[in-house]
C-alpha cells in the first residue's frame, strides 16, 4: 500500500492529506477498470461550513505501478490548486474525486459523498403570549398568512380543504374557497393580488384573484406540496424534505433551490412557513419548534420554543400538530395555531428567553 501526499496542506491531525497541485490541467488518461486500487478516505462525511477538508488517497494496486500524478475533483470540477475550504461551497451534499495516473496514460479512481452543515450555533428563543383568539377547531390548518388586517387561512384533509380569510377578533369568515373532494391543501401565501395554494400529494397548485378569490389558474410541480411562502418575488416551497425551492410566481419555473441545514445536519420535515424581514420561520413537522431560516445561506439561526403553548384545559382532546405561522407587520406580532386547534395566539418572540 501506497499513500500519497502534495505538500500544499499541513494536517493538524494524524492522516495524511492530499490536494491537486495540477495548475492548468485537463482530464486526460484513460481509466482502467480497478477501482479497488484507489481508496479515497474522509475522516468525517458531514462537515461544518468552513473547515477544511481532509482526506486520504491509498493506492492499493501492483507495487511495481507507481502514480505519477494525482488529480482532484469537486462535484466532477477540476480543483486546481491549494486546499479545499468548504466556506467557498453551497451546504448540502458533494462529491469528492481522486483519480490517480500511471506513465502508460491509464488510471485508477475512488470517490466519496459527503455533506457540508452549518456552522452556526443555533440560538433557542422563547414566546411571549400577547392574546388568546378563538380557532375553528374543525381546520385542519396547513396554510396561515396575514393581510390588511385579516387572516387567511388554508386547510387540509380530502373533503375538509378550503381557503378563507378573517379578522380573528371577529371570526367573520368571508370569500370561502372549497377544493373538490379529490385534493388535499396545503401551504398558502400571498404575493401582489394573488393569493397561491399548494395540495399535498397531487402535483398541482391553484392560484387565484385575492380581492374575489376567483380562481385564475393552476400549476404544477413534481414533488409533494407541504408549506409555502413567498420572499416578494418568488414563491418558495416546501415539500417535507431539507430542500426549498424558490419559484417564479409567473412561470413557475424553479429559479433556485437551498439546502437547509443546522450544525447537526439537514433539517427535515419543513412545514408551514412565513418570511418575516428576511427570515423564514418555519414549523418542523411533529415537533413544537419554529426554525429560523437564512432563506440565502440555508442555516439555521436559531429554534423557537412553543412547548406548552396550548395548555391542557384548553385543549379538546382531538388536535394535531403546532402548524401556522401568520406575522402582522403594523403591530410586529405573530399568529400561531395548530391542526384542529381550538385556539390561535398572538405572540411575539424572544431571544434566550428573555421577556
Amino acid at each position: 500500500m501506497k499513500v500519497y501526499t502534495n505538500p500544499l496542506i499541513s494536517s493538524l491531525i494524524a492522516i495524511l492529506i492530499i490536494s491537486c497541485s495540477c495548475g492548468d490541467r485537463t482530464d486526460t488518461g484513460v481509466l482502467v477498470n480497478a477501482k479497488q486500487d484507489c481508496n479515497l478516505k474522509m475522516s468525517n462525511n458531514l462537515i461544518e461550513s468552513g473547515s477544511e477538508l481532509q482526506f486520504t488517497v491509498e493506492y492499493l494496486g501492483d507495487t511495481n505501478r507507481i502514480p505519477i500524478d494525482t488529480l482532484i475533483f469537486m462535484d466532477d470540477e477540476l480543483w486546481t490548486s491549494g486546499p479545499i475550504y468548504t466556506g467557498d461551497l453551497p451546504m448540502g451534499k458533494h462529491v469528492l474525486r481522486a483519480r490517480l495516473s500511471f506513465e502508460d496514460s491509464t488510471s485508477c479512481e475512488s470517490y466519496r459523498s459527503f455533506e457540508i452543515s452549518s456552522d452556526i450555533e443555533p440560538e433557542l428563543w422563547s414566546i411571549v403570549l400577547l392574546q388568546t383568539f378563538p380557532h375553528e377547531k374543525a381546520a385542519f390548518t396547513q396554510g396561515l398568512t396575514w393581510h390588511q388586517g385579516r387572516i387567511y387561512e388554508g386547510t387540509g384533509v380530502y373533503g375538509e380543504t378550503w381557503i378563507y380569510n378573517y379578522d380573528p377578533r371577529k371570526l367573520d369568515y368571508k370569500n370561502k374557497v372549497e377544493l373538490p373532494l379529490n385534493y388535499f391543501g396545503e401551504g398558502i401565501t400571498i404575493l401582489g393580488d394573488r393569493l397561491y395554494q399548494l395540495t399535498y400529494k397531487e402535483n398541482v397548485g391553484f392560484y387565484y384573484d385575492l380581492a374575489s378569490m376567483k380562481k385564475l389558474g393552476e400549476f404544477t410541480y413534481g414533488t409533494e406540496g407541504w408549506g409555502l411562502t413567498d420572499d416578494g418575488t418568488y414563491l418558495i416551497m416546501s415539500d417535507g424534505s431539507h430542500i426549498l425551492r424558490f419559484i417564479d410566481p409567473e412561470t413557475f419555473q424553479v429559479v433556485r433551490e437551498q439546502a437547509i441545514y443546522s450544525n447537526r445536519g439537514k433539517e427535515i420535515a419543513i412545514n408551514e412557513m412565513e418570511y418575516v424581514d428576511g427570515i423564514i420561520y418555519a414549523n418542523i413537522y411533529n415537533t413544537s419548534y419554529i426554525a429560523r431560516i437564512d432563506p440565502d445561506s440555508g442555516k439555521v439561526l436559531g429554534y423557537i420554543d412553543c412547548r406548552g403553548i396550548l395548555p391542557a384545559d384548553q385543549r379538546t382532546g382531538n388536535e394535531d400538530v403546532l402548524n401556522g405561522i401568520a406575522y402582522d407587520p403594523i403591530k410586529q406580532v405573530f399568529y400561531l395555531t395548530g391542526k384542529y386547534w381550538p385556539k390561535m395566539f398572538e405572540v411575539r418572540f424572544n431571544t434566550l428567553g428573555q421577556v
